[in-house]
Protein backbone atom coordinates (compact mmCIF):
# COMPACT_ATOMS: atom_id res chain seq x y z
CA UNK A 1 0.00 0.00 0.00
CA UNK A 2 1.45 3.54 -1.01
CA UNK A 3 2.26 6.02 2.18
CA UNK A 4 0.44 8.32 0.07
CA UNK A 5 -2.88 6.95 0.39
CA UNK A 6 -3.80 7.15 4.09
CA UNK A 7 -2.59 10.80 3.49
CA UNK A 8 -5.18 10.87 0.47
CA UNK A 9 -8.02 8.97 2.85
CA UNK A 10 -7.04 12.27 5.88
CA UNK A 11 -7.46 14.98 3.19
CA UNK A 12 -10.52 13.54 1.42
CA UNK A 13 -12.61 12.69 4.93
CA UNK A 14 -11.40 16.35 6.38
CA UNK A 15 -11.63 18.75 3.37
CA UNK A 16 -14.45 16.52 1.04
CA UNK A 17 -16.00 13.88 3.41
CA UNK A 18 -18.66 13.06 0.46
CA UNK A 19 -15.55 12.00 -1.76
CA UNK A 20 -14.36 9.73 0.93
CA UNK A 21 -16.34 6.23 0.64
CA UNK A 22 -15.78 5.93 -3.22
CA UNK A 23 -11.99 6.57 -2.39
CA UNK A 24 -12.30 3.85 0.33
CA UNK A 25 -13.25 1.42 -1.91
CA UNK A 26 -11.41 1.88 -4.64
CA UNK A 27 -8.23 1.30 -2.69
CA UNK A 28 -9.64 -1.10 0.30
CA UNK A 29 -8.46 1.42 2.35
CA UNK A 30 -10.03 1.59 6.42
CA UNK A 31 -11.52 4.65 7.18
CA UNK A 32 -9.06 7.24 8.72
CA UNK A 33 -8.78 8.08 12.68
CA UNK A 34 -9.50 11.72 12.42
CA UNK A 35 -8.35 11.86 16.11
CA UNK A 36 -4.91 10.76 15.05
CA UNK A 37 -4.06 13.08 11.63
CA UNK A 38 -0.85 12.86 10.11
CA UNK A 39 2.34 14.34 10.36
CA UNK A 40 2.86 15.87 8.23
CA UNK A 41 -0.48 16.18 6.39
CA UNK A 42 -1.43 16.23 2.77
CA UNK A 43 -1.85 19.88 2.47
CA UNK A 44 1.55 20.64 4.60
CA UNK A 45 3.70 18.36 2.29
CA UNK A 46 2.10 20.04 -1.27
CA UNK A 47 3.08 23.68 0.48
CA UNK A 48 6.47 22.16 1.23
CA UNK A 49 6.59 20.89 -2.27
CA UNK A 50 5.51 24.08 -3.74
CA UNK A 51 7.99 26.03 -1.86
CA UNK A 52 10.82 24.01 -2.60
CA UNK A 53 10.54 24.66 -6.43
CA UNK A 54 9.71 28.02 -6.27
CA UNK A 55 13.44 28.19 -4.25
CA UNK A 56 15.16 26.25 -7.07
CA UNK A 57 13.15 28.77 -10.06
CA UNK A 58 14.51 31.81 -7.88
CA UNK A 59 17.92 30.32 -7.53
CA UNK A 60 18.57 29.60 -11.44
CA UNK A 61 17.50 33.37 -12.23
CA UNK A 62 20.39 35.37 -12.63
CA UNK A 63 19.87 39.08 -12.91
CA UNK A 64 21.78 40.35 -15.48
CA UNK A 65 22.79 43.89 -14.30
CA UNK A 66 24.89 45.06 -17.23
CA UNK A 67 24.50 48.23 -18.46
CA UNK A 68 23.12 48.17 -22.84
CA UNK A 69 23.52 51.95 -22.45
CA UNK A 70 26.61 51.83 -24.07
CA UNK A 71 28.33 52.85 -20.60
CA UNK A 72 29.64 49.22 -20.00
CA UNK A 73 28.90 49.58 -16.37
CA UNK A 74 29.61 46.43 -14.47
CA UNK A 75 31.21 44.80 -17.79
CA UNK A 76 34.17 42.44 -16.61
CA UNK A 77 37.17 41.89 -19.20
CA UNK A 78 35.68 38.15 -19.28
CA UNK A 79 32.06 39.11 -19.88
CA UNK A 80 33.30 41.27 -23.00
CA UNK A 81 35.17 38.88 -24.04
CA UNK A 82 32.47 36.14 -23.99
CA UNK A 83 30.21 38.71 -26.41
CA UNK A 84 28.91 36.95 -29.79
CA UNK A 85 29.01 38.70 -32.86
CA UNK A 86 25.15 38.67 -34.56
CA UNK A 87 25.09 35.53 -37.28
CA UNK A 88 23.69 38.14 -39.97
CA UNK A 89 26.44 39.99 -39.29
CA UNK A 90 28.77 39.71 -42.25
CA UNK A 91 31.15 41.72 -44.58
CA UNK A 92 30.01 41.56 -48.04
CA UNK A 93 31.37 43.84 -50.49
CA UNK A 94 33.00 46.95 -51.40
CA UNK A 95 29.99 49.73 -51.24
CA UNK A 96 32.00 52.62 -52.82
CA UNK A 97 35.45 53.85 -54.50
CA UNK A 98 37.03 57.15 -54.33
CA UNK A 99 40.06 57.19 -56.81
CA UNK A 100 42.15 60.08 -57.73
CA UNK A 101 43.30 60.74 -54.39
CA UNK A 102 47.03 60.76 -55.08
CA UNK A 103 48.90 59.05 -57.74
CA UNK A 104 51.31 57.36 -54.61
CA UNK A 105 50.84 54.57 -52.66
CA UNK A 106 48.06 55.64 -49.41
CA UNK A 107 49.60 55.19 -46.12
CA UNK A 108 47.32 55.71 -43.44
CA UNK A 109 43.22 56.98 -42.81
CA UNK A 110 41.56 57.92 -40.00
CA UNK A 111 38.12 58.70 -40.04
CA UNK A 112 37.20 62.10 -37.74
CA UNK A 113 34.59 64.72 -37.56
CA UNK A 114 36.61 67.80 -38.94
CA UNK A 115 35.55 71.23 -37.96
CA UNK A 116 34.76 74.19 -40.13
CA UNK A 117 34.61 78.12 -40.50
CA UNK A 118 33.42 80.58 -42.93
CA UNK A 119 32.02 84.04 -42.58
CA UNK A 120 28.87 84.32 -44.87
CA UNK A 121 28.46 87.14 -47.15
CA UNK A 122 24.50 86.36 -47.34
CA UNK A 123 24.20 86.63 -43.70
CA UNK A 124 27.46 88.81 -42.43
CA UNK A 125 28.39 86.55 -40.15
CA UNK A 126 30.47 83.41 -38.82
CA UNK A 127 29.35 79.99 -39.49
CA UNK A 128 30.86 77.12 -37.93
CA UNK A 129 29.83 73.20 -38.82
CA UNK A 130 31.66 70.21 -38.79
CA UNK A 131 31.86 67.18 -41.23
CA UNK A 132 32.16 63.72 -40.93
CA UNK A 133 35.72 63.38 -43.29
CA UNK A 134 38.01 60.63 -44.13
CA UNK A 135 41.70 61.70 -43.75
CA UNK A 136 44.00 59.86 -45.95
CA UNK A 137 47.63 60.23 -45.63
CA UNK A 138 50.12 59.35 -49.25
CA UNK A 139 53.71 58.64 -50.14
CA UNK A 140 53.35 62.28 -51.64
CA UNK A 141 53.65 64.09 -48.29
CA UNK A 142 49.72 64.61 -48.41
CA UNK A 143 47.15 64.26 -45.70
CA UNK A 144 43.68 64.65 -48.31
CA UNK A 145 40.50 65.47 -46.25
CA UNK A 146 37.66 63.84 -48.13
CA UNK A 147 33.92 64.54 -47.22
CA UNK A 148 32.49 61.15 -46.39
CA UNK A 149 29.42 60.64 -48.14
CA UNK A 150 30.29 62.66 -51.34
CA UNK A 151 33.85 61.65 -51.40
CA UNK A 152 35.04 65.06 -52.31
CA UNK A 153 38.01 66.22 -51.82
CA UNK A 154 37.38 69.57 -49.42
CA UNK A 155 40.96 70.12 -48.52
CA UNK A 156 44.58 69.10 -48.79
CA UNK A 157 47.09 69.56 -46.14
CA UNK A 158 51.43 69.06 -46.38
CA UNK A 159 52.91 69.78 -42.81
CA UNK A 160 55.79 67.65 -43.58
CA UNK A 161 58.97 66.95 -46.14
CA UNK A 162 58.07 63.52 -46.81
CA UNK A 163 55.17 60.67 -46.04
CA UNK A 164 52.85 60.56 -43.32
CA UNK A 165 52.66 57.52 -41.25
CA UNK A 166 50.35 58.22 -38.56
CA UNK A 167 47.87 60.81 -37.69
CA UNK A 168 45.22 61.58 -34.82
CA UNK A 169 42.50 64.01 -34.29
CA UNK A 170 42.67 66.40 -30.79
CA UNK A 171 39.64 64.61 -28.81
CA UNK A 172 38.89 67.54 -27.02
CA UNK A 173 40.01 70.58 -29.56
CA UNK A 174 39.03 68.64 -32.92
CA UNK A 175 40.44 71.71 -34.49
CA UNK A 176 43.81 69.96 -34.14
CA UNK A 177 45.61 67.53 -35.86
CA UNK A 178 48.81 65.65 -34.95
CA UNK A 179 50.86 63.85 -37.96
CA UNK A 180 54.18 62.31 -37.71
CA UNK A 181 56.14 61.38 -40.99
CA UNK A 182 59.35 59.83 -42.60
CA UNK A 183 60.73 62.99 -42.52
CA UNK A 184 61.87 62.81 -38.22
CA UNK A 185 59.01 65.12 -37.21
CA UNK A 186 56.04 65.22 -35.68
CA UNK A 187 53.64 68.35 -36.72
CA UNK A 188 50.22 69.50 -34.99
CA UNK A 189 48.32 71.24 -37.62
CA UNK A 190 45.24 73.82 -37.02
CA UNK A 191 42.73 72.49 -39.11
CA UNK A 192 40.87 75.71 -38.79
CA UNK A 193 43.44 78.25 -41.08
CA UNK A 194 45.07 74.98 -42.26
CA UNK A 195 48.94 75.82 -41.02
CA UNK A 196 51.14 74.37 -38.88
CA UNK A 197 51.62 75.27 -35.07
CA UNK A 198 54.19 73.52 -33.40
CA UNK A 199 56.87 71.07 -34.72
CA UNK A 200 58.64 67.95 -32.65
CA UNK A 201 61.53 66.51 -34.26
CA UNK A 202 63.48 62.66 -34.13
CA UNK A 203 65.75 61.67 -35.59
CA UNK A 204 64.41 58.80 -37.67
CA UNK A 205 60.71 57.81 -38.76
CA UNK A 206 58.18 58.78 -36.26
CA UNK A 207 55.98 55.74 -37.01
CA UNK A 208 53.22 56.47 -34.10
CA UNK A 209 51.46 59.46 -32.61
CA UNK A 210 48.63 59.50 -30.18
CA UNK A 211 46.62 62.18 -27.67
CA UNK A 212 45.51 60.93 -24.71
CA UNK A 213 41.86 61.07 -24.07
CA UNK A 214 41.75 64.06 -21.87
CA UNK A 215 44.06 66.26 -24.43
CA UNK A 216 46.76 66.52 -21.24
CA UNK A 217 49.20 64.14 -23.04
CA UNK A 218 50.91 63.73 -26.47
CA UNK A 219 53.17 60.69 -27.48
CA UNK A 220 55.36 59.51 -30.13
CA UNK A 221 57.35 56.62 -31.09
CA UNK A 222 60.40 56.86 -33.44
CA UNK A 223 62.84 54.52 -34.91
CA UNK A 224 65.16 56.68 -33.14
CA UNK A 225 64.51 53.97 -30.43
CA UNK A 226 62.26 56.39 -28.41
CA UNK A 227 58.98 56.80 -27.35
CA UNK A 228 58.22 60.53 -26.07
CA UNK A 229 55.96 62.31 -24.27
CA UNK A 230 54.49 66.15 -24.25
CA UNK A 231 52.35 67.38 -21.68
CA UNK A 232 49.89 69.98 -22.16
CA UNK A 233 51.14 73.53 -21.05
CA UNK A 234 48.77 76.10 -23.47
CA UNK A 235 45.37 75.76 -24.12
CA UNK A 236 42.93 77.73 -26.46
CA UNK A 237 41.26 80.79 -24.46
CA UNK A 238 37.89 80.85 -26.31
CA UNK A 239 36.68 84.24 -27.85
CA UNK A 240 33.96 86.23 -27.11
CA UNK A 241 31.41 85.95 -30.35
CA UNK A 242 29.03 88.07 -31.78
CA UNK A 243 27.39 85.40 -33.79
CA UNK A 244 24.80 82.88 -32.56
CA UNK A 245 26.54 80.62 -35.36
CA UNK A 246 29.97 81.15 -34.58
CA UNK A 247 31.80 78.79 -31.91
CA UNK A 248 34.41 80.71 -29.29
CA UNK A 249 37.04 77.83 -29.68
CA UNK A 250 37.08 78.02 -33.74
CA UNK A 251 37.46 81.59 -33.24
CA UNK A 252 40.02 82.11 -30.82
CA UNK A 253 43.73 81.62 -32.08
CA UNK A 254 45.07 78.54 -32.15
CA UNK A 255 47.00 78.53 -28.77
CA UNK A 256 47.35 74.62 -27.85
CA UNK A 257 50.85 73.97 -27.21
CA UNK A 258 52.68 70.98 -25.49
CA UNK A 259 56.22 70.58 -23.98
CA UNK A 260 58.79 67.33 -23.48
CA UNK A 261 57.84 65.59 -21.09
CA UNK A 262 59.14 62.77 -20.61
CA UNK A 263 62.04 61.01 -23.39
CA UNK A 264 62.43 56.85 -23.04
CA UNK A 265 64.75 55.40 -24.59
CA UNK A 266 64.19 51.53 -25.74
CA UNK A 267 66.29 48.83 -26.81
CA UNK A 268 64.14 48.36 -29.85
CA UNK A 269 62.22 50.11 -32.72
CA UNK A 270 59.29 50.84 -30.91
CA UNK A 271 55.59 49.71 -33.11
CA UNK A 272 52.42 50.64 -30.89
CA UNK A 273 50.90 53.64 -28.51
CA UNK A 274 47.93 53.19 -26.67
CA UNK A 275 47.05 55.77 -23.89
CA UNK A 276 44.72 54.50 -20.80
CA UNK A 277 41.54 55.21 -20.91
CA UNK A 278 41.90 57.11 -18.09
CA UNK A 279 44.61 59.26 -19.43
CA UNK A 280 46.91 58.26 -16.06
CA UNK A 281 49.07 55.74 -18.18
CA UNK A 282 50.70 55.30 -21.57
CA UNK A 283 51.27 52.20 -22.80
CA UNK A 284 53.42 51.27 -25.34
CA UNK A 285 55.21 47.52 -27.14
CA UNK A 286 58.79 47.52 -29.27
CA UNK A 287 60.27 44.71 -31.37
CA UNK A 288 61.91 41.67 -29.60
CA UNK A 289 60.10 42.28 -26.37
CA UNK A 290 57.72 39.74 -24.73
CA UNK A 291 56.48 42.77 -22.69
CA UNK A 292 53.49 45.82 -22.60
CA UNK A 293 55.15 48.94 -20.63
CA UNK A 294 53.07 51.09 -18.77
CA UNK A 295 54.41 54.62 -18.10
CA UNK A 296 53.00 56.89 -15.07
CA UNK A 297 51.97 60.06 -16.14
CA UNK A 298 51.93 63.55 -14.20
CA UNK A 299 53.75 61.65 -11.30
CA UNK A 300 56.90 62.31 -9.21
CA UNK A 301 58.67 59.20 -9.96
CA UNK A 302 59.65 57.85 -13.42
CA UNK A 303 57.58 54.54 -12.96
CA UNK A 304 57.26 51.93 -15.39
CA UNK A 305 55.22 48.71 -15.30
CA UNK A 306 55.30 45.69 -17.21
CA UNK A 307 52.92 42.93 -18.18
CA UNK A 308 54.15 39.93 -20.41
CA UNK A 309 52.28 38.63 -23.50
CA UNK A 310 53.73 35.12 -22.52
CA UNK A 311 51.82 33.28 -20.02
CA UNK A 312 53.99 32.79 -17.22
CA UNK A 313 55.48 35.91 -16.06
CA UNK A 314 58.99 34.18 -15.56
CA UNK A 315 58.82 32.79 -19.33
CA UNK A 316 60.85 35.70 -20.82
CA UNK A 317 61.15 33.70 -24.28
CA UNK A 318 60.32 36.13 -27.57
CA UNK A 319 58.24 34.08 -29.90
CA UNK A 320 56.84 37.59 -31.29
CA UNK A 321 56.25 41.06 -31.20
CA UNK A 322 53.19 42.93 -30.77
CA UNK A 323 53.03 45.67 -33.57
CA UNK A 324 49.68 47.39 -32.97
CA UNK A 325 47.19 48.02 -29.99
CA UNK A 326 43.48 48.84 -30.25
CA UNK A 327 41.13 49.95 -27.53
CA UNK A 328 37.96 48.01 -27.35
CA UNK A 329 34.88 50.01 -27.30
CA UNK A 330 34.24 49.47 -23.38
CA UNK A 331 37.59 50.75 -22.58
CA UNK A 332 38.10 47.98 -20.70
CA UNK A 333 40.01 45.74 -22.81
CA UNK A 334 42.82 45.61 -25.45
CA UNK A 335 43.17 43.99 -28.43
CA UNK A 336 47.17 43.43 -29.46
CA UNK A 337 48.66 42.31 -32.80
CA UNK A 338 51.06 40.51 -33.38
CA UNK A 339 53.83 40.24 -35.89
CA UNK A 340 57.60 39.36 -36.10
CA UNK A 341 56.50 35.57 -35.19
CA UNK A 342 59.77 32.57 -34.75
CA UNK A 343 59.01 29.72 -37.20
CA UNK A 344 56.22 29.18 -39.31
CA UNK A 345 53.55 30.91 -36.79
CA UNK A 346 50.50 33.17 -37.98
CA UNK A 347 49.42 36.44 -37.03
CA UNK A 348 47.01 36.39 -34.25
CA UNK A 349 45.31 39.11 -31.70
CA UNK A 350 45.43 38.69 -28.41
CA UNK A 351 43.09 40.22 -25.90
CA UNK A 352 43.95 41.51 -22.52
CA UNK A 353 42.26 43.37 -19.73
CA UNK A 354 43.45 47.40 -20.09
CA UNK A 355 44.86 47.84 -16.53
CA UNK A 356 48.72 46.59 -16.09
CA UNK A 357 47.67 43.81 -13.22
CA UNK A 358 44.87 42.41 -15.80
CA UNK A 359 47.73 39.53 -16.66
CA UNK A 360 45.53 37.15 -17.87
CA UNK A 361 45.26 36.30 -21.57
CA UNK A 362 41.19 36.73 -22.33
CA UNK A 363 41.42 35.54 -26.15
CA UNK A 364 43.74 34.89 -28.63
CA UNK A 365 42.37 35.25 -32.37
CA UNK A 366 44.24 33.80 -35.44
CA UNK A 367 43.46 36.43 -38.17
CA UNK A 368 43.93 33.79 -40.96
CA UNK A 369 46.74 36.00 -42.65
CA UNK A 370 50.60 35.40 -42.24
CA UNK A 371 53.05 37.98 -41.18
CA UNK A 372 54.50 40.31 -43.66
CA UNK A 373 58.01 41.59 -42.68
CA UNK A 374 57.33 44.94 -44.88
CA UNK A 375 53.51 45.58 -44.03
CA UNK A 376 52.35 46.05 -40.12
CA UNK A 377 49.11 44.71 -39.56
CA UNK A 378 45.97 46.99 -38.68
CA UNK A 379 42.79 46.30 -37.13
CA UNK A 380 39.72 48.24 -35.93
CA UNK A 381 37.11 47.35 -33.29
CA UNK A 382 33.23 47.08 -34.20
CA UNK A 383 31.04 49.74 -32.43
CA UNK A 384 29.45 47.15 -30.38
CA UNK A 385 32.57 45.53 -29.58
CA UNK A 386 31.49 41.84 -30.95
CA UNK A 387 34.20 41.68 -33.56
CA UNK A 388 37.52 43.70 -35.55
CA UNK A 389 38.44 44.24 -38.88
CA UNK A 390 42.26 43.14 -39.70
CA UNK A 391 44.19 44.16 -42.89
CA UNK A 392 46.56 41.67 -44.42
CA UNK A 393 48.99 41.95 -47.54
CA UNK A 394 46.65 39.98 -49.40
CA UNK A 395 43.95 42.37 -50.53
CA UNK A 396 41.61 40.33 -48.08
CA UNK A 397 40.22 42.59 -44.79
CA UNK A 398 38.96 40.06 -42.45
CA UNK A 399 35.66 40.10 -40.19
CA UNK A 400 36.71 38.30 -37.22
CA UNK A 401 34.54 37.27 -33.97
CA UNK A 402 35.39 38.65 -30.49
CA UNK A 403 35.31 34.90 -29.87
CA UNK A 404 37.68 33.92 -32.70
CA UNK A 405 35.49 33.25 -35.89
CA UNK A 406 37.30 34.04 -39.13
CA UNK A 407 33.19 35.63 -40.46
CA UNK A 408 34.21 37.10 -43.48
CA UNK A 409 37.13 37.17 -46.08
CA UNK A 410 36.35 39.99 -48.39
CA UNK A 411 39.14 40.42 -51.13
CA UNK A 412 38.98 44.27 -51.46
CA UNK A 413 42.27 45.95 -52.61
CA UNK A 414 44.14 44.69 -55.90
CA UNK A 415 40.63 43.74 -57.42
CA UNK A 416 41.65 41.47 -60.51
CA UNK A 417 39.07 43.54 -62.85
CA UNK A 418 40.34 46.81 -62.08
CA UNK A 419 44.39 45.39 -63.50
CA UNK A 420 44.17 47.08 -66.94
CA UNK A 421 46.03 50.34 -66.51
CA UNK A 422 45.49 49.97 -62.57
CA UNK A 423 47.89 50.18 -59.97
CA UNK A 424 47.42 45.80 -58.53
CA UNK A 425 49.33 45.98 -55.69
CA UNK A 426 46.59 44.16 -53.09
CA UNK A 427 48.65 45.19 -49.72
CA UNK A 428 46.28 47.14 -47.22
CA UNK A 429 48.18 50.25 -44.88
CA UNK A 430 44.90 50.51 -42.99
CA UNK A 431 41.87 50.54 -42.57
CA UNK A 432 38.56 52.22 -40.01
CA UNK A 433 35.55 51.47 -38.91
CA UNK A 434 32.96 54.12 -39.24
CA UNK A 435 29.99 53.82 -36.70
CA UNK A 436 27.17 55.20 -38.54
CA UNK A 437 24.67 55.02 -35.28
CA UNK A 438 21.27 52.25 -35.27
CA UNK A 439 23.74 48.93 -35.47
CA UNK A 440 25.34 50.24 -38.85
CA UNK A 441 28.98 50.41 -39.64
CA UNK A 442 31.31 50.65 -42.25
CA UNK A 443 34.79 50.52 -42.94
CA UNK A 444 37.23 52.52 -44.94
CA UNK A 445 40.31 50.77 -46.36
CA UNK A 446 43.40 52.32 -48.08
CA UNK A 447 46.30 50.52 -49.84
CA UNK A 448 49.17 50.19 -52.40
CA UNK A 449 46.35 50.39 -55.08
CA UNK A 450 45.97 54.03 -54.38
CA UNK A 451 41.93 53.70 -54.03
CA UNK A 452 39.80 54.52 -51.12
CA UNK A 453 37.35 51.78 -50.51
CA UNK A 454 34.57 51.64 -48.36
CA UNK A 455 32.53 48.27 -47.59
CA UNK A 456 30.17 46.39 -45.94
Amino acid sequence: MSTLQPLIAHYLAVSYPSALPSFLHATGLAPPDLSRPPNPDLRTLAHDYLSSQLAKSVQAVTIDDKATDGSWDRWTGRDISGLQLKPEVRLEKVRRNVEGISAANLLAVIVARVPKRRFDTSTAAYICSSTLSVLIASVDKTVSILDYETGEVTNILEPHKAAVLSMAQHPVRPRYLITGSMDGTTVLTDLITQQPVQTFRSTKFVVRVAFSPCGQWLATASYDKHVVIYRLTSDDQPEEVLDDTDDPYLACEPSVRYTEYRRIKVDHNPEALLFHPNSQWLMYTTRSSHQLYYVLLGSATDSIRTKSFNHHAYDTHVSFSVLNMALHPSGKIIACQTGDHAGNAGERILLYGVDAEDTERLGCIWTGSDTDDYVLPRMSWLPDGTGLITTSPNGLLHLLSISGEIRTSLRVHGLPEEAAGAATSGIIRDCAVVNLGDTEWEVVSVGYDRVVRISR
